[in-house]
């Protein structure tokens, strides 16, 4: 269903990965529906078969053909009332989105717009093209020249903020903001300003949320899971803290959580696909 591809070189400080989801509505009991959490990372969605939709705090978000989302803070479902669903995908590093396009990312956190807005190509032509590939692989070749495209007309340069992001993965998204300034050589007003600005979010809200997907990461199907153990490896404060945030991002407590129910998180927990720079092909 879901399977990750390593990006072109060229491409790798701005896109942490490429993918592609399949699905079919007789895998299910009922429509397509798969449960995530917030990873960290923004998104560009092809569908090529099928549309996909949200479904997020209880309201329904239908997403375009061609789809750009920033950060995701909350849980969410990706749903489909089609018979199958195919879609192609691009998992940009947290500020490849900003550094390729300069859009107003906390506008794109918690919701996706069309991606015409962002690229200036031949749609039609893309789409024509895209539709007539025959191969994986070919489709996804398609999508990297578009950014590769954009990439040289551009030319983008990393900064500070990939240091920032760099140190708190390093740490799990243990570390605290006094340790990132003080290591940075920045003030925290700096740091703040810069990581809305090209994320989406606080660098708090950003540690959060990778600390709880390293720590998701330990959870291993048909294996008893301590919770106690978990929250003081990952630095929460107590126990009634990591609870909370454990129910804020999968809507239950941690002795309510059964990961066997969540197949494609599963498939994700397993890729580890977000706790990398760059993931490997599956």
């Amino acid at each position: 269903m879901f399977k990750t591809y390593t990006p072109s070189k060229i491409l790798q400080p701005y896109v942490a990965f490429l993918y592609t989801i399949k699905c079919d509505r007789s895998d299910y009991e009922n429509t397509i529906s798969e449960f995530c959490v917030p990873s960290g990372y923004g998104h560009m969605g092809f569908h090529l078969k099928g549309f996909f939709h949200i479904i997020q705090r209880n309201k329904k978000q239908d997403l375009p053909k061609y789809y750009t989302v920033g950060q995701q803070t909350e849980r969410y479902y990706i749903n489909s009332n089609s018979d199958s669903a195919e879609l192609y995908g691009v998992t940009f590093e947290p500020c490849g989105i900003w550094h390729l396009f300069e859009p107003n990312m906390s506008l794109m956190t918690n919701q996706a717009i069309t991606t015409n807005s962002l690229l200036e190509w031949d749609i039609k032509k893309f789409t024509e093209n895209f539709e007539a590939e025959q191969s994986t692989e070919s489709r996804l070749q398609l999508i990297e020249d578009l950014l590769i495209d954009k990439f040289l007309s551009i030319k983008p340069q990393t900064n500070i903020i990939e240091s920032a992001i760099q140190l708190i993965k390093a740490n799990y998204g243990c570390c605290s903001i006094a340790s990132l300034i003080g290591k940075l050589g920045i003030s925290e007003r700096y740091l703040e300003k810069k990581f809305s600005q090209m994320v989406g979010i606080t660098p708090t809200t950003y540690k959060r949320i990778v600390r709880f997907n390293y720590m998701l990461a330990e959870i291993k199907a048909d294996t008893p899971t301590d919770y106690k153990m978990l929250s003081a490896l990952f630095n929460y404060y107590d126990f009634p803290h990591f609870s909370k945030d454990f129910k804020k991002y999968c809507g239950v407590s941690p002795t309510k959580f059964d990961v066997d129910k969540f197949n494609f998180l599963q498939e994700l927990i397993a890729s580890k696909a977000f706790l990398t720079e760059n993931t490997q092909n599956n």
